[in-house]
């Protein structure tokens, strides 16, 4: 009975042969140590990938904001413009209020001259 083997299936795929007298605990902690390793560097991968997803979210919303951005500057451009428009008919009226001022004051200058004769 003492003479016997043990088939041990490794990740890999393969078999090993021990023999109950080997130590194949350490082996096993070994192996136990290389999956935890493994899954401790995937959980990097996923929290690399958690985080690279997250980046692009934000430079998405950052692009969105943007474009909401240059919108929002050519509506102000469509404001400004029609704003100039109307500051330059209000001059136009001014300059014509003012020209009208002149000739009355002028005709009453004239009218009492024409009083004082």
């Amino acid at each position: 009975m003492d003479n016997y083997e043990i088939n041990i299936l490794r990740r890999g795929g393969n078999w090993k042969k021990v023999k109950p007298d080997d130590l194949i605990i350490d082996e096993i902690n070994n192996d136990i140590d290389e999956i935890n390793n493994e899954l401790n560097d995937q959980k990097s991968d996923d929290n690399l990938l958690s985080y690279i997803t997250k980046v692009d979210s934000v430079i998405s919303r950052l692009e969105a904001l943007e474009s909401e951005k240059n919108k929002l500057k050519e509506e102000l451009k469509i404001f400004e413009n029609e704003f100039f428009r109307k500051k330059k008919l209000a001059e136009d009226e001014i300059n014509k209020i003012s020209q009208k001022k002149e000739m009355i004051e002028k005709t009453l200058n004239v009218i009492k001259n024409l009083k004082s004769f």
